[in-house]
């Protein structure tokens, strides 16, 4: 079924809801109001802001971008992806730093003579027209994002089909697979995602990773035998059971083209705190380079005591769970249940040779570095980082609070807006359509006869020719 149209704040059915029923099925007017109810409610659940503001005025900031494919793969704010380019084709990017909205520049709305038929004389419908296009913004960012790929696998992003966890470079703002980053192997994250899917109840769609508080379910599937649901923190458990490096042992990742992009956060790749993943020689892989956050540093694969005495890798402390920001959930586990995964044998090894490239070099920072950096860092250093030691806020329109439109107020405002023959014209038309539905209501009822599909196209059949004087 096609998504219901808001209009202002009225849901409008989609155009092809009845025909989408059964041709014997009977359908109320009692039930036309409640499935368009129940499509607002739904409308205000995803669109809970107001869209009526465009972000361009507010100049560049963090805020949730989306990339409209059909206006040159540039990134539009909230307000514009609903009002302006509700019905064009759109990536959700979800928030990037330190940009401004395009919808109102020339970057969306080139010149006639070069635009296509479909963007030619596109103006931004939430800035006056008189003060577009504006420039460019020369400070926008555009990764391969923009066009609809992501991670380093370059694979396109399907909410209804995907159903492995992504995680965020608090860098460059891509977002990378857990198998492409060597956080576990295809094969246990295929087998993963099955096995969820067979838990879940059917038609749940599946979410991706968000940089916030966000939690994924896989797309859910009817099997040939469906196992009673079960909670959902044992979900979590057993989705990141495989995981190399848990969730919330790590603040952020850091991707490999980002690390070598910068000096001094090659140079401390793989040391404390700066975990990295390296293959084995057994053909699994391991983590380089984990905080230990007891006291405790490692002596020759143990760890030592301040008193100094040593005791086993796998001797490990109680530590309290704690939540997790990204996307899963679970206890920290030294070894994991991945066929090619070994267990995540903490080490640190020297500076400058080669191990730290044998996998990918992506980092995943340990959680408390980065506040170590702003300790320790000087001004021109922190400058020169490719990615922030403190996250900024993220801006959030104003809460769309206004109550929901009639059908008759939505209708006087459409035509109050209109000019003045236009409007005599659809108040005429509307009124002419009125009447012909309430003659053949009337006489359905009076006759005892159902209103059938056939009935309606013959009303709209007979308005369209001009029956009754004029078209409607």
């Amino acid at each position: 079924m096609a998504s219901p149209t808001s209009t202002a704040r009225f849901t409008l059915l989609p155009t092809n809801y009845l025909a989408s029923q059964p041709p014997s099925s009977e359908i109320t007017l009692q039930s036309l109001i409640d499935t368009s109810d129940r499509m607002a409610e739904e409308a205000r659940e995803a669109l809970p802001y107001s869209f009526d503001e465009c972000t361009y005025n507010k100049g560049y900031l963090r805020q949730s971008v989306w990339s409209c494919l059909d206006c040159g793969e540039k990134g539009v704010c909230y307000g514009c992806s609903i009002s302006c380019h509700a019905e064009h084709r759109l990536v959700e990017l979800w928030t990037r730093r330190s940009f401004r909205c395009d919808c109102p520049t020339t970057s969306t709305q080139p010149e006639p003579n070069t635009a296509t038929t479909f963007r030619k004389g596109r103006r931004c419908d939430l800035n006056p027209p008189e003060a577009q296009p504006q420039e460019p913004n020369e400070k926008n960012v555009y990764t391969q994002n923009f066009k609809g790929k992501f991670c380093r696998c370059g694979r396109e992003y399907d909410a209804e089909t995907e159903t492995e966890a992504m995680i965020c470079c608090i860098a460059c703002e891509d977002w990378f697979h857990e198998t492409c980053l060597n956080l576990q192997s295809p094969n246990t994250a295929a087998e993963s995602s099955t096995a969820a899917a067979t838990t879940t109840a059917p038609t749940q769609p599946a979410e991706t990773s968000q940089p916030a508080d966000a939690s994924t379910q896989p797309t859910s599937v009817t099997g040939p035998e469906v196992l009673p649901p079960i909670a959902e923190d044992e979900e979590d458990d057993d989705e990141e059971s495989a995981v190399l490096i848990p969730s919330d042992t790590y603040d952020g990742l850091i991707c490999s083209r980002c690390v070598r992009s910068n000096t001094f956060v090659t140079s401390k790749a793989g040391s404390e705190g700066w975990m990295i993943i390296e293959p084995t020689d057994q053909g699994g892989w391991r983590v380089v380079g984990k905080k230990e956050e007891t006291g405790k540093k490692l002596v020759n694969g143990h760890k030592e005591d301040v008193a100094g005495g040593k005791r086993a890798l796998d001797d490990r402390d109680d530590e309290e769970d704690e939540p997790s920001k990204k996307r899963t959930k679970v206890e920290e586990a030294e070894t994991t249940t991945a066929p090619s995964v070994e267990a995540a044998e903490p080490e640190t090894a020297p500076d400058g040779s080669e191990w730290k490239w044998k996998g990918k070099g992506d980092i995943f920072l340990a959680n408390g570095i980065r506040d170590q950096l702003k300790a320790t860092l000087d001004v021109e250093t922190i400058a020169s980082l490719p990615f922030p030691l403190e996250d900024e806020e993220i801006y959030e329109p104003p809460k769309d609070d206004e109550e929901d439109e009639t059908i008759d107020q939505v209708t006087n405002r459409v035509i109050g807006s209109l000019p003045r023959v236009q409007a005599i014209e659809a108040l005429h038309g509307y009124q002419r359509l009125k009447d012909r539905l309430n003659d053949m209501l009337r006489s359905h009822a009076e006759s005892g006869k159902t209103v059938s599909r056939e009935d309606i196209d013959g009303l709209f059949e007979q308005l369209r020719g001009g029956a009754g004087g004029g078209n409607a």
